[in-house]
């Protein structure tokens, strides 16, 4: 009885310190958990802001570019992950920004929001390093160009035609930039052919102007005249323009020095240009004057369905200088001088006008269009007439909607959905071209066809591997009489444009 009542009371007494050691126990979990709580957070923050570091002193590799809104950057991979799904083609008339036709005003605006929301100073999604000032409102970009031809000619009856041969057949180096809004220039210098030449050089000014975007600009720049001759030799399906882009064209060549204005609709444009001589031409007379202008309009615009009309014209006034008014055209690659379409002699041209037609088509990863020009030459004496045609088409195999703009109505660069250089199988395309020039209205010139069948294999969005072969046929005055020759060309080009 004593030692059970001495137990109860032993017990009583252990009770209360028991419970407030487990009280002790409790609080002090409770504020170790917190302390790592904070710990934890702090660490956190640390991470993030040394991989926003990273991220930012990050160039991003070519065919990538940086993300945006529209087109996010896919999550990074770990091994054992599986491939992130490939970019989304661009909606048809959509496609990378064109040298012909600088960004409109409202992508102006965005990379100004951009620049001042994100604090991203250097860009690399056009292949070489657009620095841009902290509010935005200043940028400037090297650019330029690398093409090299391989060639050889083959089945000619005249052995002097029968050439293999290497070509630089351009070699551009050049920048651009903007000054706030409204406010571009663009300067190249460029080794073609054997010539060193200046091509774009302008200021460009763009605004609003009765409900639509207009652009004014000054300097030399390149002609609007049809879908070809509009478009950059780096972004035309082929290797080089077709017929009428070549051969139906003013004395004063694709560009001019003097002044132009476009306005920009939903699907169309309309643009006017008047220049004197090339901006190469030696100022031994005075000038020619020019005055041209071209229309385009797309009437279907679906998500599966582009539909394309275009209009061209112009008028010469020729300097009193001019010798060559028209051009000798290479109907197998410019590495072959041998092989032209005869331009003639036409003594004292004193003036010149030309027309064309466009009609083309767009659907999904295909595409076809055809163009017509012509254009007639005078003298004291009299006129000569001339006169191309070309048909072509294409095939994306890899899934890229062709490179059309419809902001202009010219060739782009497609936005390649695999980049071979990021592990990816590139963007193939197959396509093809007939084409015809005439100049034998004038009995010194001559007259050719051109049957083409071409594949380009887009590495990423800056660099192109092409492969063009060629049977043509020409026919050109040789003792009063026309010499008619066959035979086939193979061209390979690779192309990197920056």
């Amino acid at each position: 009885m004593y030692r059970g009542a001495m137990l109860a009371m032993g017990l009583c007494a252990a009770m209360p310190v028991a419970a407030q050691s487990r009280e002790d126990d409790v609080a002090r979990l409770t504020r170790l958990v917190e302390q790592q709580q904070a710990q934890i957070t702090r660490l956190e923050a640390r991470l993030a802001a040394m991989e926003g570091q990273k991220v930012a002193a990050t160039p991003t590799p070519l065919g990538q570019p940086l993300a945006s809104e529209a087109h996010p950057a896919p999550p990074p991979q770990v091994a054992g992950q599986t491939v992130s799904p490939p970019r989304l083609p661009f909606p048809l008339g959509q496609a990378l920004p064109s040298d012909a036709h600088p960004p409109s005003l409202d992508a102006r605006l965005a990379r100004i929001e951009k620049a001042q929301k994100d604090g991203v100073h250097v860009d690399w999604s056009k292949g070489t390093p657009e620095f841009t000032s902290t509010d935005g409102k200043f940028s400037f970009r090297p650019r330029g160009r690398i093409l090299i031809d391989l060639g050889t000619t083959m089945g000619s009856d005249v052995a002097a035609r029968n050439i293999t041969a290497t070509q630089a057949r351009s070699l551009r180096l050049g920048f651009e930039g903007s000054v706030g809004q409204h406010l571009s220039y663009l300067l190249e210098g460029d080794f073609a052919d054997n010539e060193i030449a200046i091509k774009s050089a302008y200021l460009a000014w763009t605004t609003g102007f009765m409900g639509q975007q207009a652009e004014f600009a000054l300097g030399n720049r390149l002609n609007d005249r049809g879908l070809d001759g509009s478009s950059g030799t780096i972004s035309v399906p082929f290797l080089e323009r077709n017929f009428v882009g070549q051969g139906i064209i003013p004395v004063r060549g694709f560009f001019g020095l003097g002044a132009a204005a476009r306005i920009y609709g939903d699907g169309w444009h309309v643009g006017v240009q008047v220049s004197g001589d090339d901006i190469n031409n030696p100022g031994t007379a005075g000038d020619g004057l020019t005055i041209g202008a071209r229309a385009h309009w797309n009437p279907v615009k679906t998500a599966d369905w582009l539909l394309h009309l275009g209009v061209w014209g112009f008028h010469e006034d020729l300097a009193t200088d001019v010798a060559r008014p028209t051009r000798a055209i290479a109907v197998g690659g410019f590495f072959n001088d041998n092989l032209r379409i005869s331009a003639g002699s036409f003594a004292n041209a004193r003036s010149g006008d030309g027309y064309g037609f466009e009609l083309g088509a767009f659907h999904k990863s295909l595409w076809a269009y055809g163009e017509y020009g012509s254009r007639t030459l005078r003298n004291v004496t009299g006129s000569t007439d001339q006169n191309a045609w070309a048909v072509q088409g294409g095939w994306f195999l890899t899934g890229e909607t062709p490179p059309y703009l419809t902001r202009g109505g010219v060739w782009s660069r497609p936005r390649v959905l695999r980049p071979f250089t990021s592990g990816g199988s590139g963007a193939v395309e197959l396509a093809t071209r007939y084409e015809e020039l005439d100049y034998s209205d004038n009995p010194t010139a001559g007259r050719g066809t051109a049957l083409t069948l071409g594949v380009n294999w887009y590495l990423n969005n800056f660099v192109r591997l092409q492969l063009n072969a060629i049977d043509w046929s020409v026919a050109n005055p040789v003792a009063g009489r026309l010499a008619k020759d066959h035979g086939q060309t193979l061209i390979g080009r690779a192309q990197i444009a920056f």
